[in-house]
């Protein structure tokens, strides 16, 4: 029978307990519910545990092996080990216990998706917040820092956060004002019209805001910046604007009130048109080559509502035009040769 020392022996004992706690782990997550909170638990936590034990054990065993003097005889060392894991534990079980809540919780479901997410947000960053401040002073306590040291200590980060680093003051208040006001949440669309900015909220970090721009670029602004600027949420408008300027022929002005009648009883038939709210088409001006009409209506706030219903509007327009024997013109020009005038169409934009 081979004989092992003792250091080697604990620490191939060790690693075999880390083994045996993640087949063991493996093991009931099977034998519980599929899909169940428990399995997905179990699951989440199987690596944590599983390698807090074999680090606990490693570096257990380096202290022995090295002789490292300490002055509680490594309880302090296992405790710190102990602590970190449980703490990586429960981070990583964090989320599928905010996901178990959202999928179960009947007043969260009762929610909008935009508030449940910004519960969710919330409660995942309180969360992270507190354990690592509770870990972080129980390890300080651990290693012998004394309480009055770490008031003092605080009173010198006051001091210098005051002082030299404003930026990050301002940039961590704004990202506690955004939780407190909540301007927008995660998955809105907003503008920032001082900065010619736009895009949708993707995160809302404690000092920054990332925003995925509309041709896919993310786009990282300091909170700050939304203390000093106006935010336009497109995401909470009930309805949108739809405004189309367009012309006919001076030929065709007998046309005109045939034509703005039969577009007002389009608008009043429309499906997507708010009937609430203002439905306009008039005749607003004499342009360089037509007579310019305006035409003007509300429709859901969807991005997507919004440019079905102005295509539909588009259409409409284009038909009823036609049908009233009009045209739509386009930008002419005279050229003079041999001193005979030629008018020679000339497109728009050429």
């Amino acid at each position: 029978m081979i004989s092992l020392p003792f250091d080697l022996g604990l620490l191939l004992s060790g690693l075999l307990l880390a083994l045996v706690t993640w087949i063991g782990i493996e093991q009931l997550a099977g034998l519980a519910r599929p899909n169940g909170l428990a399995r997905r638990l179990l699951l989440r936590a199987r690596l944590s545990v599983s390698v807090t034990i074999g680090l606990g054990t490693l570096i257990w065993w380096g202290f022995l092996r090295f002789g490292w003097d300490l002055s509680r005889n490594g309880s302090e060392v296992r405790q710190v080990v102990l602590i970190l894991g449980l703490v990586w534990t429960v981070l990583r079980c964090k989320g599928t216990l905010l996901a178990h809540a959202g999928e179960n919780l009947e007043w969260l479901q009762q929610c909008s998706q935009s508030d449940r997410n910004f519960l969710q947000d919330l409660l995942n960053k309180l969360i992270t917040a507190t354990l690592l401040l509770l870990a972080t002073l129980e390890v300080l306590r651990l290693m012998g820092v004394s309480p009055t040291l770490l008031l003092t200590a605080s009173g010198f980060g006051a001091a210098a956060l005051g002082f030299g680093a404003r930026t990050l003051v301002e940039n961590l208040l704004g990202g506690v004002m955004l939780y407190v006001n909540r301007p927008f949440v995660i998955g809105d669309f907003i503008q920032v019209p001082s900065q010619s900015l736009q895009g949708t909220v993707k995160v809302i970090g404690l000092y920054y805001t990332q925003l995925i721009t509309p041709d896919q670029q993310p786009l990282y602004l300091p909170n700050a910046t939304f203390a000093s600027s106006a935010i336009l949420n497109g995401a909470r408008r009930d309805h949108r604007q739809v405004l189309v300027m367009f012309g006919i022929r001076y030929d065709d002005q007998p046309l005109l009130e045939p034509i703005i009648s039969a577009l007002r009883a389009e608008l009043s038939q429309c499906p997507g048109v708010e009937q609430a709210l203002p439905r306009r088409v008039h005749f607003v001006g004499y342009g360089e080559s037509s007579l310019d009409l305006r035409l003007e209506c509300f429709g859901g706030g969807s991005p997507d509502a919004y440019y079905d219903l102005q295509q539909e509007i588009l259409h409409r327009i284009g038909r009823i035009v036609t049908s009233q024997g009009a045209a739509m013109p386009f930008p002419t020009r005279l050229v003079f040769q041999n001193g005979s005038p030629n008018v020679s169409p000339q497109a728009i934009g050429g």
